[in-house]
């Protein structure tokens, strides 16, 4: 937000007059009428081509706006908090009274904040009254000023299809309710509001004739379909970047995320919250909040539904991801390496992409380690799917899973992170190293330790699994623990695969080795912090 301009002397930006008494008016917009003659060169500094002149007219000809004391209008000078608050206490009145009868108070704003704070129109009081309002803070303000019926819908705008207001901020209902209205039409073509914007007084005389008579409401069609830019303004204030803790407080990898509504429910993969005891996400803002736990996952499907604690956070909308289309445009945003709120555009190379039993959305979108639980949206900025997996082999080949699987997840109980830990055995002094025996409840055959090396020894006959089955259990244990792929080396014509922990400076590695002439499973655990 720009930064605010106080002034300490009272602002002649906007003169309210008063409306004559109406004894026992019946509350509607047929209360506000026309009480002053406007005539030709009223105000020198407008012109008849400037947009605002007919709104200008018509409020001071409603009585609702005046010049300041040198004849002028100055269109483009700001208004105050409480000069808005003024405004809206007064087409509150005539609205339900058909009069305005306000004396000024002491300071001369007092009487129309005291009128607003008991007829709802304010919760609680401005610390500072002669701040300046932003566009955001007068449409809050204004659109408090009428009942909901005499802001009745006009035009169908969708959620998130005003390109610099994402649903989600405190003032979002504010302005999504005055655009749907036709009081509010945008700056630009492309519908933006410039919430962060101060208010003019040109906008102002505008806002006030279309809250009074609806024949002035504009028509507004957005086309929710935005460009690149607008889409990363949208919506990267939604995706966070997500740090992993273990049980001894460890961080050990990160990951992203989205919020899906305003409370801190939130989306990232199961594989992203998967051996966390805690867990951190930072914002776009850069404000950090814990994650308070789950409300529903899978671990086959690989989503999460987590709760973040905090209220207010801006938050993406959901598209129908069995509607996508191959070759349509997407992008994909996310924290790859820790590069928070990273951007990356490409198309559907497939709609449905079936991978080792799953089905994925399969997108050129550039999706890093680190992305895992970032957001891949359409055009207009809904998301479509949740940015999981890329080929480490391939070109281009990414793959995110359709967000219409969340639309299954309960959201009725939180549970913590902590309570869905796996019951794991680790070697001693090589945490977070899991027992492979203790794993596939198998005894040792022999154990030896040659310099940071521990290496254990377990015949294959002990088994009471497949060497497969037990191989790939045991991976889903590394995984959980933060260990990721690292290779493989084929020794004795045997595959020996290697996994790593950065976390803990571990490297882990197992596959089939004889030892004295019997076949068995060979763990090396090497290094440690």
């Amino acid at each position: 937000m720009k930064k605010r301009i106080i002034t300490a002397v009272l602002i002649f930006v906007l003169v309210i007059g008063l409306l004559p008494l109406t004894a026992g008016a019946a509350g509607g917009l047929s209360n506000f009428s026309r009480v002053a003659a406007y005539k030709s060169g009223q105000f020198p500094d407008l012109r008849t081509s400037d947009w605002y002149a007919p709104y200008v007219q018509a409020a001071y000809e409603y009585g609702l706006v005046s010049g300041k004391p040198s004849g002028l209008f100055d269109p483009h000078s700001h208004m105050t908090l409480g000069e808005a608050v003024k405004l809206a206490a007064l087409l509150h009145s005539i609205y339900y009274s058909g009069s305005a009868d306000f004396s000024n108070g002491t300071p001369w704003y007092r009487t129309y904040a005291d009128y607003a704070l008991e007829s709802g129109i304010l919760t609680s009081d401005y610390p500072d009254y002669t701040t300046m309002a932003t566009r955001s803070e007068f449409a809050v303000i204004l659109s408090k000023a009428l009942p909901a019926e005499a802001l009745s819908v006009r035009n169908v705008i969708e959620d998130n299809a005003i390109p610099d207001v994402p649903m989600g901020f405190s003032y979002s209902p504010a302005v999504y309710s005055l655009y749907r209205a036709g009081v509010l039409a945008g700056c630009d073509k492309a519908g933006s509001f410039h919430p962060n914007d101060y208010i003019e007084r040109g906008e102002v005389a505008a806002v006030a004739v279309r809250m009074a008579n609806a024949a002035f409401r504009q028509n507004v069609s957005l086309r929710l379909e935005l460009t690149k830019e607008q889409i990363f303004n949208m919506c990267a204030p939604a995706v966070f970047y997500i740090e992993i803790f273990d049980i001894k407080d460890t961080r050990i990898k990160t990951g992203s995320g989205f919020f899906i509504d305003s409370s801190g429910l939130a989306v990232t993969n199961y594989h992203v919250i998967e051996g966390a005891a805690r867990a951190v996400i930072t914002a776009a803002d850069g404000k950090e909040y814990n994650v308070a736990g789950l409300y529903d996952y899978s671990k086959g499907g690989d989503l999460a539904l987590i709760k973040v604690d905090g209220a207010e956070f801006p938050y993406l909308r959901l598209a129908d991801s069995d509607k996508v289309l191959t070759g349509a445009s997407v992008y994909a945003i996310g924290s790859p390496l820790g590069f928070k709120n990273s951007f990356s555009a490409g198309i559907i190379s497939s709609a449905s992409r079936a991978v080792e039993g799953m089905t994925f959305i399969q997108t050129t979108a550039a999706i890093s380690s680190g992305s895992s639980g970032g957001a891949l949206l359409d055009r207009t900025g809904r998301v479509i799917g949740v940015t999981t997996a890329t080929a480490v082999n391939g070109q281009n080949i990414n793959l995110a899973l359709p967000i219409n699987q969340v639309n299954a997840f309960k959201k009725t109980e939180i549970v913590t992170l902590r309570s869905i830990l796996p019951d794991i055995r680790y070697y001693d002094g090589h945490f977070p190293m899991p027992d492979f025996g203790a794993f596939a409840k198998t005894p040792v055959f022999h154990t030896e330790t040659v310099g940071d090396t521990a290496v254990y020894y377990y015949r294959v006959s002990d088994l009471p699994m497949t060497i497969e089955n037990a191989f790939e259990g045991y991976v889903r244990l590394l995984e959980q623990n933060a260990f990721s792929f690292y290779g493989y080396a084929i020794e004795e014509g045997r595959i020996i695969s290697y996994y790593i922990n950065n976390a803990y400076s571990l490297l882990a590695t197992f596959g089939e080795k004889d030892y004295n002439g019997i076949n068995c499973i060979r763990v090396q655990v090497i290094g440690g912090i």
